[in-house]
């Protein structure tokens, strides 16, 4: 089976997030307003609950209740917003268990919330486009979902040669697939609409210098991927298991670690306010 015979049959898949990507495309406009943002947002119900409730939780702990959208972009920023939407669609795509690979329910979605923290505390100011590092942390394992549902059996090889041959998940991958999770998710992101700027780092997260125009952000993600395990995020069986590209993103070690240690934080608040625990 190859790449694009993965995702066709992968019928049981969540509906794509297409708010997301049009989305995108307003953020990158300099002259977008808020009234644009709320035009978008309300136009999928489902959203506006998720952004409604989450603006009113404990993570933002509002001086009033907050009750409709223009009051929240008003309040919280379009910034704010726009992580709240992806929150809310991500939650719906990543929250599912995915027996094969040994990730309980919930854990996928925990571990690209962690990844989506710390993109936007170690990349953000790398990034021409405000939000953009955080989608990335999101969205970067998303090729998973199609893999569990395709080619789930596979993955008691898989895991066998990672620990036989002391590789990497996705160098397994390649050596049985010919192509790993990462490829995978890329080719639905760009099916989605998603632009380049996605689809690049997303694509080569595990060989940042092949991302081209993209190579930082991709190498960033590789970073705050191997990041949300240290900080307890690992999403499934051998998720120690990854190569890391030598030189691909810059950072210091005290900027790392204060970006775990906050990371850890927000998590932690995230999580409760999402009603997820506090751990």
């Amino acid at each position: 089976m190859n790449l694009t015979e993965v995702i066709e049959n992968a019928t049981a898949l969540p509906p794509a997030p297409e708010i997301l990507p049009k989305l995108m495309q307003v953020m990158r406009d300099p002259d977008a307003d808020a009234s644009e943002i709320v035009s978008l947002i309300a136009t999928d119900p489902a959203i506006v609950a998720g952004v409604l409730t989450l603006a009113n939780s404990s993570l933002y702990s509002p001086p009033t209740p907050i009750t409709d959208l223009a009051e929240a972009v008003g309040l919280l920023g379009i910034r704010e917003v726009y992580r709240i939407v992806n929150v809310v669609a991500g939650d719906s795509l990543l929250g599912g268990e995915l027996s094969s690979m040994e990730i309980q329910k919930g854990g996928l979605w925990t571990h690209s919330l962690a990844v989506a923290i710390l993109m936007d505390l170690i990349a953000e100011n790398r990034s021409s486009q405000e939000g953009l590092p955080y989608t990335l942390g999101l969205l970067h394992d998303i090729g998973k979902l199609a893999l569990h549902q395709t080619c789930g059996e596979a993955y008691v090889e898989i895991f066998r040669r990672v620990e036989s041959d002391q590789i990497s998940v996705d160098a397994s991958e390649n050596a049985t697939f010919g192509f790993d999770h990462a490829q995978v998710g890329a080719q639905m992101l760009e099916n989605w609409g998603f632009p380049e700027e996605v689809v690049l780092p997303v694509r080569h997260q595990y060989a940042p210098e092949k991302a081209g125009d993209q190579a930082t952000l991709a190498g960033a993600l590789q970073i705050a991927n191997w990041a949300a395990g240290t900080i307890g995020c690992n999403d499934g069986r051998d998720s120690w298991a990854l190569d890391m590209s030598s030189g691909a993103f810059e950072i210091d070690e005290a900027t790392l670690q204060r970006a775990l240690l906050e990371g850890r934080e927000r998590l932690q608040e995230a999580k409760r306010a999402l009603g997820t625990g506090p751990n």
